[in-house]
């Protein structure tokens, strides 16, 4: 379906407890997916907006400008990092290809976190949606309130379709009575 490889693959497994240069190492001792550039670009994201408060600017300016920080941060590190991993002969997304491919054999092909009590996922979801559109009516409507509403929608939506997704229906064998 999506996670079947070929017998003829010639590219080498990538091992997910090799310490890698550029990535982030677990306590585990895997290579995580979060990249250095990435803790980097938050942590740019979040100094200029504290260099900015300093600075006492408007509220709508800061954020707007510490993300467009954090976030040229982190592209400009992250595609220094596959050019190099590229000269030395590396797959740039090989953590992430064996990660996804390690996840989805854990789960029976499912590429999605699998929740222990998808229910609890689903009813968090649920809870998300009500409390971004009971403060969208309940408030003033203004442009913040419209976007908290959008971002608390989209995440109750993910949980929910998260939750959906592990659900796992089996049929019940007949009773042999």
């Amino acid at each position: 379906m999506g996670n079947e490889r070929s017998a003829d693959q010639t590219e080498p497994e990538h091992d997910p407890y090799a310490r890698r240069p550029g990535y982030v190492t677990s306590i585990d001792g895997r290579t995580d997916r979060t990249t250095k550039a990435a803790a980097i670009g938050v942590g740019a994201g979040l100094v200029t907006s504290f260099v900015l408060g300093f600075l006492q600017a408007i509220d709508w300016v800061v954020w707007p400008v510490s993300v467009t920080i954090g976030v040229a941060v982190w592209l400009v590190l992250r595609a220094r990092q596959r050019r190099r991993d590229r000269r030395e002969g590396r797959s740039p997304a090989a953590v992430a290809t064996a990660r996804d491919r390690a996840i989805a054999d854990a789960n029976g092909g499912r590429r999605f976190f699998v929740a222990p009590n998808p229910v609890v996922v689903i009813v968090m979801g649920g809870i998300f949606i009500a409390l971004a559109v009971g403060t969208l009516v309940l408030g003033s409507v203004s442009v913040i309130a419209v976007i908290r509403t959008v971002v608390l929608v989209g995440s109750g939506a993910y949980f929910v379709v998260q939750g959906i997704g592990t659900l796992v229906v089996r049929r019940r064998p007949p009773d042999p009575r």
